[in-house]
């Protein structure tokens, strides 16, 4: 019985130790996976805020890149049509319109159009709007129109346009689809049309000089750009009409008459771009980024003697050509390129739990190590080792403060004194291995005749104290009977045969007269003395 009695012993001190272990881990592990989950949630979401304005910033540069490419790539083109409507050739045939001065502006015109094919055309109108000189330039290949195959343009807008410009100023048309004879020519062919009013040397405006430009290089050095983008890109001209970025169908839809706009399809947005230059515009569906392109840059223009430099050359007017680049990035895009991936936040977020918990492992170890090191510290200074009970120390700091409580509340307090009978015999006879077994054996019946309330202590030797608050002189005697009785009759089995065990027991109550719990403690020993003499195994009471 008294080894399933240490076994239980030893399975309630693991189960406590591990439930005390579990505690500490957890009052470690979770405000600490708390605060650094926490951490790890901010810092993500402050990453993500970080991201997201340099996905912004590198959107928005990479638009005004495209830009100032605009307006790069057509400040050549803009000074070649001013050195033509400017320079000593046109100066003489507008001076002298006759066959010699035709052939040199039609010349003039052929040379220039082979150095750059990507002018289509070059062409001189009158201020009637007839063309007066005409070169088509088609496959690389320039091509002087006869007199008798020029046309009358004075219905055209960009013609209408142009002639109302002043000396030096330069009408840049729509981006659009080039037409002849009314007719929009197959395959398409993009073209901008150049136009600035040519003077004679009397200051008379003789007509307009026009210059049909297919913009291919710039289109394509625009993709390039845009390629290189988050968000998906599309051109747009001033009226929301798309030029590049979108399926076919879509595209030049002014030239056919179509209502389908950016404009209708995105009013929130289209509105911010008519208000401004360049800027963003957050939706339901994602993020808007545009920026203006004005392919006019006046700083520059033309020959020496009308080169402006004023410090306001390069700003834009208001009624200046523009188109608009267009970055648009979704939601779900924005999110992947901003977030920390999903499967790399799953794997930081375990390997911290998992951090955080071999942490707290190992600090709930310690602490744990540390309180039954001072649990067991304690029980060496209170605790009787060979059996468990309460030591005499332990005893008598419990039965003093008892005794405080009972004489104070005039409650009942008794004391019993219990003795193993011939105890020096099973030493002599058995040894004090023995011996010692059968006290560890008789502390155990008389721990289980003990209540909540109750102290069962090992006064020295053989000798027992049980402390009984809250109990009268006959309750005490009749508890004492009882584990005389018990004490009888569950000899200690020694292995070698039941070795048979008695206790003599001494019981006493509180007497007003007592001034400690000593004078309790003194009849009782009396009584057990009594007991003793009157033939052992048995209770006396004082």
């Amino acid at each position: 019985m008294d080894h399933d009695s240490d076994s239980k012993s030893e399975w309630s001190n693991e189960v406590s130790m591990k439930r005390a272990l579990l505690v500490y881990f957890l009052q470690v592990f979770i405000p600490a996976s708390v605060l650094f989950c926490g951490i790890f949630y901010i810092f993500s979401n402050q990453t993500q805020k970080y991201e997201l304005q340099t996905i912004k910033i590198r959107e928005e540069s990479a638009l005004k890149s495209a830009s100032a490419l605009t307006s790069t790539l057509f400040k050549q083109k803009l000074s070649d049509l001013l050195v033509l409507a400017e320079g000593e050739i046109m100066r003489k045939y507008l001076h002298n319109d006759n066959i010699q001065t035709w052939t040199q502006v039609t010349r003039e015109f052929s040379l220039l159009a082979r150095r750059k094919p990507k002018y289509v055309q070059i062409r001189l109108m009158d201020i009637d709007g007839k063309e007066v000189v005409r070169v088509n330039n088609k496959n690389e290949e320039p091509n002087i129109v006869p007199k008798s195959q020029l046309q009358d343009k004075s219905d055209r807008y960009y013609f209408k346009e142009a002639i109302r410009f002043s000396q030096g100023e330069i009408y840049i048309s729509p981006l659009d689809l080039n037409m002849e004879q009314g007719v929009i020519e197959e395959p398409i062919v993009p073209t901008i049309r150049f136009a600035t009013p040519v003077y004679d040397g009397y200051g008379t405006n003789r007509g307009i000089l026009i210059i049909n430009y297919t913009p291919a290089e710039l289109l394509e050095n625009i993709e390039d750009i845009f390629n290189t983008l988050a968000g998906e890109t599309i051109m747009l001209n001033s009226d929301g009409y798309w030029l590049m970025g979108v399926d076919d169908e879509n595209l030049w839809g002014f030239m056919y008459g179509s209502e389908e706009t950016f404009s209708s399809e995105q009013p929130e947005v289209w509105k911010a771009i008519e208000n401004n230059k360049s800027g963003s515009v957050t939706t339901d569906s994602g993020l808007y980024i545009f920026q203006r392109a004005y392919p006019l840059n006046r700083a520059g223009l033309g020959p020496v003697e009308n080169i402006q430099l004023r410090p306001d050359a390069d700003q834009p007017k208001r009624q200046d050509l523009y188109w608009i680049y267009v970055s648009y990035i979704s939601k779900d895009r924005l999110n992947d390129l901003s977030s920390i991936p999903i499967h790399i936040s799953t794997i930081i977020y375990l390997l911290q739990i998992i951090t955080i918990g071999l942490i707290s492992g190992v600090f709930a170890k310690k602490a744990v190590k540390k309180k039954f090191a001072s649990i067991k510290l304690q029980q060496h200074a209170t605790t009787d080792e060979l059996t468990g009970l309460s030591n005499r120390r332990e005893l008598q700091k419990t039965a003093e403060m008892e005794f405080k409580r009972a004489y104070r509340f005039n409650r009942d307090y008794s004391i019993l004194m219990i003795d193993l009978d011939n105890f020096k015999e099973i030493n002599d006879s058995y040894g004090h291995s023995i011996g010692d077994e059968v006290l560890k054996h008789n502390a155990s019946i008389c721990l289980n005749s003990t209540r909540t309330e109750d102290l069962l202590a090992r006064y020295g030797g053989e000798e027992f104290v049980m402390l009984l608050p809250e109990t009268n002189l006959e309750g005490a005697r009749q508890l004492a009977e009882r584990i005389c009785q018990d004490v009888r009759e569950q000899p200690f089995d020694s292995g070698r045969g039941p070795i048979a065990i008695t206790v003599s027991i001494g019981v006493s109550e509180i007497d007003p007269d007592d001034i400690s719990y000593s004078n309790i403690l003194e009849r009782a020993d009396s009584a057990l003395y009594q007991a003793k003499r009157e033939g052992r195994n048995r209770v006396a009471t004082v």
